[in-house]
């Protein structure tokens, strides 16, 4: 019921904002539009990929278990579940880069004109080509390292916790099956003490790396955004400031959701069971579910803090709303 309540409250949500996207005149937003666009896409990927994968996470004391809610996925032979956990990752933490380039774009279009960089003179085919790039390697890196560092063995196999078939009614260590692991501390195959694993802590590094390299640069974007709205030597008009001031917080809003339903529940589990070695078993799962709400009211915000599509939303379901008293939230110039 969460799952489809969600997912349909997603595609409901990001469908009319691309929808408004593409109707609605708002040449003043310029090149964000698409960004826009892309946002909402990603969204609509990372939800068919919960509905699609309803994917489950169980907790142990030195890591956790990813896989899909009806293991045994089998094509031809070759079992779909690995593969399909490598896909639905793509898409979540693709999400996070996204939203850097938002940083990057209000960044840049706030600034144009001001100091110099070796950006100033990108065209705009420039910028596509490397957010291109860093997409593509920023996705590769996650999916390769996870690929190498924490998919089945028969190691990881063999120390799945005795009651997971009873609370979940799969059973991964059939070979049929497959999922992702993160066991950073393992039993030695001697004595049975628990031993730091190589191979998933430095898989873990890699992947954190990615991550907080990516919020390393939203939180410089979003330093240098904030203060060059406040600065009295930035010249800009009254209207234009304040407008730059609600786009930005704004943008924040949109960025607070996802790491407040979707990166901060997956810290938790991280750092309780790797590293303070604590058991959340199945409570890992509940912690997880609320991944699944971030794309389902991201466009929301969206819709109603661009003016013209808010507007646009009142007109298309003919909603009792006064449409004179509203303002615009938007820069009045192209990018």
């Amino acid at each position: 019921v969460f799952i489809g309540t969600t997912t349909t409250i997603s595609l409901f949500s990001n469908c009319l904002l691309l929808y408004i996207i593409a109707t609605t005149a708002a040449d003043h937003i310029g090149s964000y539009r698409y960004l826009l666009a892309f946002f909402a896409v990603c969204d609509i990927f990372t939800t068919i990929g919960h509905a699609a994968i309803q994917p489950w996470m169980y907790a142990f004391s030195t890591g956790f278990f990813f896989f899909p809610r009806r293991s045994g996925i089998v094509l031809y032979g070759v079992s779909l579940d690995t593969p399909l956990c490598l896909a639905f990752i793509a898409t979540y933490y693709q999400t996070f880069l996204v939203l850097a380039y938002h940083f990057v774009y209000r960044y840049k279009i706030l600034t144009s004109g001001i100091g110099t960089s070796f950006t100033d003179h990108w065209s705009k085919a420039c910028w596509i080509l490397m957010a291109i790039v860093v997409n593509v390697l920023y996705i590769a890196g996650f999916v390769i390292t996870v690929a190498i560092g924490m998919t089945p063995s028969n190691e990881t196999r063999a120390f799945v916790p005795a009651e997971f078939r009873q609370l979940y009614r799969n059973d991964l260590t059939d070979l049929r099956t497959g999922f992702t692991v993160l066991a950073v501390r393992r039993p030695n195959k001697l004595t049975g003490d628990m031993q730091w694993s190589v191979e998933s802590t430095i898989s873990f590094l890699i992947c954190m790396s990615l991550f907080t390299g990516t919020a390393g640069v939203i939180v410089f974007c979003i330093y240098q955004t904030n203060a060059t709205i406040k600065s009295t030597e930035t010249v800009l008009t009254t209207t234009t400031r304040r407008m730059h001031r609600q786009l930005f917080r704004a943008l924040l809003l949109q960025t607070a959701v996802p790491c407040l339903f979707s990166y901060a529940p997956l810290s938790v589990v991280l750092a309780t069971g790797a590293v303070t070695g604590l058991d959340l078993g199945a409570f890992g799962n509940v912690l997880f579910l609320t991944t699944a709400i971030f794309p389902s009211i991201d466009a929301f915000f969206v819709l109603f803090f661009i003016v013209k599509f808010r507007i646009a939303v009142i007109r298309l379901f003919r909603l009792p709303c006064r449409l004179d008293a509203m303002g615009s939230s938007v820069e009045q110039r192209g990018t």
